[in-house]
């Protein structure tokens, strides 16, 4: 009886830890973007788009992150997919979380991660999420750009653009400064939130069931 008790309450622990689902979306009601890119061939108008997010206790487990976009060039001249989660809205802040792929012939949406693997974990409080293309304007690049809505899911996104080649300055800016209005802009977080301190109870209980298994065994 104690070795189905130890096994139950492993599964059920693990079975609550491995469970993926959406842990926060802004992907409704998307319009025009924002450009979010790169640009090897003019340094001085690569822009970096923030937007925030809340992770509540006990943190979160990401397994995928999807930014919603639009393209207006050649996705097949992309080096890299670029995605941070930082501490404020700003290509200079302290990088909390740092993904890159290869991304050559990518989607408009760009997408992080398969779901299933933790790229990364999240303690609980407040954080900004940035994502950009590596691609330059020339030769047929064009742009990318980061899809946004009208909403204002807590704070606007912010507009950086720190060579200031559009004439914003250099410093990071309220993305209504520049789009005249406020809004979000378009991702998806999907992970499983970190076990609660009883489900790591279980846990433990589990695996301690198991090792009096084996050591009755031998």
């Amino acid at each position: 009886m104690r070795r189905y008790f130890g096994l139950l309450a492993l599964a059920a622990a693990l079975t609550s830890a491995a469970s993926a689902n959406i842990l926060w979306d802004q992907s409704a009601n998307l319009g025009a973007g924002a450009v979010a890119q790169d640009f090897p061939d003019f340094p001085n108008f690569a822009t970096y788009e923030f937007d925030d997010f809340v992770v509540s206790a006990p943190g979160w487990f990401v397994t995928q992150v999807t930014i919603y976009g639009a393209e207006q060039g050649n996705a097949g001249l992309t080096t890299t997919l670029e995605l941070r989660i930082l501490d404020a809205p700003s290509a200079n802040a302290n990088v909390i979380a740092s993904v890159s792929i290869p991304g050559a012939g990518h989607s408009a949406d760009l997408v992080f991660g398969d779901g299933s693997s933790t790229l990364f974990t999240l303690t609980p409080g407040t954080y900004w999420i940035s994502a950009w293309v590596v691609r330059p304007f020339g030769g047929g690049g064009g742009q990318w750009f980061w899809r946004r809505n009208a909403s204002n899911n807590g704070s606007e996104h912010y507009f950086h653009n720190p060579g200031g080649g559009f004439g914003y300055g250099t410093n990071p800016i309220p993305g209504s400064t520049v789009f005249g209005s406020p809004s979000d802009l378009g991702f998806t977080i999907v992970g499983s939130v970190v076990p609660e301190p009883a489900s790591m109870l279980a846990l433990s209980a589990g695996l301690a069931g198991l090792v009096g298994l084996r050591r009755r065994k031998k």
